[in-house]
């Protein structure tokens, strides 16, 4: 995910700072989120606490919370639902290859690619409450 979305200048914007350029220690910082995103995802109970988590990641999109926990003046106030959305396909395309060339059988492979998306797809869904508070 991080080589596509840098390789992608209308979405690493949405990691620039003051300065008009990606921020590196911002995309540090995500980045280590987004691997603690991924252990809890895997691990963690579905619970009230990740549940309320799950609203913190997607307030931290919104213009809410962009950039506060970091302290970054980014120059994009939100990230478009759109991307929130469309991030379902990359996560869950470069997963598949990554789960095979770990010597599981082809239907392990599958079983856990597919609960992968179902994972993936219910964050991004949560992470969508926020845009739309009023018709949740």
């Amino acid at each position: 995910w991080y080589g596509f979305v840098g390789s992608h200048p209308h979405l690493v914007r949405y990691f620039n700072g003051p300065d008009g350029a990606p921020s590196t220690e911002y995309l540090e910082r995500v980045r280590e989120r987004f691997g603690q995103w991924i252990r809890d995802l895997c691990t963690r109970p579905r619970d009230a606490d990740w549940l309320a988590y799950q609203e913190e990641i997607a307030l931290r999109h919104t213009a809410a919370k962009k950039g506060r926990t970091d302290g970054i003046a980014s120059t994009e106030p939100h990230v478009p639902l759109r991307y929130l959305v469309a991030f379902i396909w990359p996560i869950t395309a470069t997963i598949r290859e990554f789960l095979a060339n770990r010597g599981h059988d082809p239907d392990e492979v599958e079983r856990m690619y597919q609960a992968w998306f179902k994972a993936v797809t219910l964050s991004v869904t949560l992470w969508c409450r926020p845009y739309a508070p009023d018709t949740w």
